[in-house]
């Protein structure tokens, strides 16, 4: 696979790459400029193609992956079948060299540079327009994402600015064009002392945001380390809040590991595909598919607690999906929308 080249990046930020955080703050003058300009350097930014094949092994490792109660969606994978709806965030890892990483270990492609060196998932949408399928030996097929950054945002007052940062990926397989579009969206922040994310944080979770109705269904769940190390694996993650619990007390503020934003995207897909196809359907052997997901993270959750992944049904092809924290709080949001199986 193809190494990641700092050419990519623009002169500024691979200057960052090799200086330590806290010397990457510029003045505020300085400040002001770069982010009048952020917009337009990293929408022109030219992020590589990402090329994979349609081997089960990677959907397979995610399979094992994923709790035990989520065991209701393994299959045989002796023949040809569908990759299942999300699980294309374990193919296309980011060909970034090691030495190419930031200080929190994520890769540069997407950020915008200091003073913005702290980078959380912050939601998206996926749309599929049909299934990849999964082959192996002589059957197996390239798949291919082109990515590109389309918007940038800056919110928030001068000095506490945040820059969301939005990259739409989408997913060819040989002949069939533009089977998965996602908008993934992240936002980054500056470097904050430790004593005051944390007090953020233990107010969030002194005075969380509800829910605004009561799930249909629900599963409770405890991610532990191990499921998040093994999520970081298979996508190529090797961001520190997921994996060093003392990076994450004692840097980010953060009481414990951090479970990954798309991680907990998935964890809302499967649950809900495995209602859909064990719940009930109207013709037997037939079960509706996901078409089109939206969502948002709204407040980190935490690796060892315990938390409660929810659906509600809207109407006949429309869902609610959501986790909350351990104390009943909203924290990632979604929207689902379903449609009939295929005709064989």
């Amino acid at each position: 696979m193809r190494s990641f080249s700092a050419t990519y990046l623009p002169k500024r930020q691979r200057l960052f790459r090799r200086k330590a955080c806290t010397a990457c703050l510029s003045s505020p003058r300085r400040e002001s400029s770069s982010l009048s300009h952020l917009k337009q350097e990293l929408t022109s930014r030219k992020l590589p193609l990402l090329k994979d094949c349609s081997s089960p092994t990677p959907s397979t490792l995610l399979r094992s992956t994923l709790p035990t109660a989520f065991g209701g969606q393994r299959r045989n994978l002796a023949g040809p079948q569908l990759m299942e709806p999300g699980y294309h965030l374990v193919y296309f890892p980011p060909p970034t060299s090691l030495s190419s990483l930031l200080p929190d270990n994520t890769d540069p492609l997407h950020s915008p540079g200091p003073p913005f060196i702290r980078r959380m998932w912050a939601g998206g949408d996926i749309t599929f327009h049909g299934g990849i399928k999964l082959s192996s030996g002589l059957n197996n097929r390239s798949l291919r994402c082109q990515e590109e950054i389309t918007d940038v945002e800056i919110k928030g007052n001068e000095g506490e600015e945040k820059v969301f940062v939005t990259i739409r990926r989408v997913i060819d397989c040989e002949f069939q064009k533009s089977l998965i579009i996602e908008n993934r969206r992240l936002v980054f922040m500056r470097d904050r002392p430790t004593a005051a994310v944390r007090s953020t944080v233990l107010k969030d979770q002194r005075d969380p945001v509800r829910p605004p109705y009561k799930a249909d269904f629900f599963h409770t769940l405890r991610p532990s380390a191990a499921l998040l190390f093994r999520f970081s694996a298979l996508t190529f993650n090797a961001h520190r809040i997921h994996l060093d619990p003392a990076y994450c007390r004692d840097v980010e503020g953060h009481p414990n590991l951090l479970v990954h934003g798309p991680l907990s995207l998935l964890l809302m897909l499967q649950f809900l595909q495995m209602h859909l196809t064990h719940g009930g359907q109207p013709r037997p052997g037939k079960s509706d598919i996901i078409d089109h997901i939206d969502y948002r993270c709204l407040a980190p959750l935490y690796a060892e607690e315990e938390l409660k992944i929810c659906i509600r049904k809207k109407d006949r092809y429309a869902w609610e999906t959501w986790f909350e924290g351990p104390k009943g709080g909203l924290a990632v949001r979604g929207t689902v929308r379903t449609a009939p199986p295929p005709e064989e």
